[in-house]
């Protein structure tokens, strides 16, 4: 794109976002007061873990040496 297309187009689009906030700003100050946001909630997280005995199957479905190995579980929950 030519440069100074590129400059109107920027010089254009400020302009828009500009009337866009003013009058966003207007019609709040016309509402009055607002409420306080709501405190955003963190989701919270447990962990759970156990030691388990994993057998391996290879391709052809053969059982190999058992093994025993941490299997942990990650679950996230939002409250309300």
């Amino acid at each position: 794109m030519h440069p100074e297309m590129a400059g109107v187009l920027a010089e254009q689009h400020r302009h828009e976002l500009t009337r866009h906030a003013e009058s966003r700003r207007m019609a709040a100050s016309l509402r009055g007061p607002r409420r306080p946001a709501r405190r955003w909630r963190a989701p919270r997280y447990r962990v759970y873990w156990s030691r388990t005995t994993l057998s391996p199957v290879d391709a052809a479905g053969a059982t190999g040496r058992c093994e025993r190995s941490w299997v942990i579980v990650i679950s996230a929950s939002r409250g309300l």
